[in-house]
């Protein structure tokens, strides 16, 4: 009687064992392959899971950057010119976004990373990667991940943050005449043009040098454009309406 007893015991402490483990809070675990807005409240209130659905909203908003990068080059290839110029207008992206996201939407590199879970969050991580050769990626592949720093990936490199001024030598000098363009967008997409054609030589280096509001020489020279295409625009349409005021009292006279 004594042992059927124990027996009994055993089989009621192995059933509740299974039970509060069936009734334990579950943790939510991050996946970088996740597209979806987590928009549910989070239903076992734990502090790791707040953790990872935080977490994993954060990166999904950070990562629609990079498919907005993929189909802004995607535009590029099937646009034609203009329509492109009117969608980069719409957007009110200067030359240097545009160019990195030209940049970013085109490396088959980052789009391999994208499809293993590995992209990282950061828009400038992005784009540096793009500036790395083959073999600089492959060699920095493993440490590629959704929190890694530029940092952490140029000192694998053995490479600075910044350039050293002393490698550098300054030549030639870039001037539009704001007279003849046409608008904001199609200065844009020339300085787009240009900072990509000119990527064919990597001893040259595009630097559009910001002051310390953070405001890049380029962006300066949008502004200006724009202010000069619109005090333009008065004018032109008073001397359209003398123009048709021309013609009217011409028409009259004869």
């Amino acid at each position: 009687m004594s042992t059927q007893h124990n027996i009994a015991v055993k089989d009621d402490r192995e059933n509740i064992a299974k039970v509060i483990q069936a009734n334990q809070p579950k943790t939510k675990k991050f996946d970088p392959l996740n597209n979806s807005i987590q928009t549910n409240e989070v239903m076992d209130k734990t502090l790791s899971n707040y953790i990872e659905q935080i977490k994993t909203n954060i990166y999904i908003g950070k990562k629609a950057m990079y498919f907005v990068a993929r189909d802004v080059y995607d535009a590029k290839q099937n646009l034609f010119h203009e329509d492109f110029k009117r969608l980069m207008e719409k957007f009110s992206w200067n030359g240097s976004t545009q160019s990195k996201m030209l940049a970013i939407g085109a490396s088959n590199n980052l789009f391999e990373v994208y499809r293993e879970g590995n992209l990282p969050s950061n828009w400038t991580t992005l784009y540096e990667l793009t500036q790395l050769t083959d073999n600089e990626f492959d060699k920095v592949r493993k440490l590629l991940e959704p929190d890694v720093s530029w940092n952490k990936i140029a000192k694998a490199l053995g490479k600075k943050n910044t350039p050293n001024i002393s490698w550098l030598l300054n030549f030639l000098n870039l001037e539009v005449d704001k007279r003849k363009v046409s608008s904001v967008a199609e200065f844009t997409n020339t300085l787009t043009q240009i900072k990509q054609d000119l990527k064919k030589y990597p001893a040259i280096k595009v630097a559009d040098v910001e002051d310390k509001k953070g405001i890049s020489k380029s962006k300066k020279v949008e502004k200006s454009i724009a202010r000069y295409i619109k005090s333009k625009q008065p004018k032109d349409k008073k001397a359209k309406a003398k123009k048709r005021k021309s013609k009217e009292i011409s028409k009259i006279a004869a």
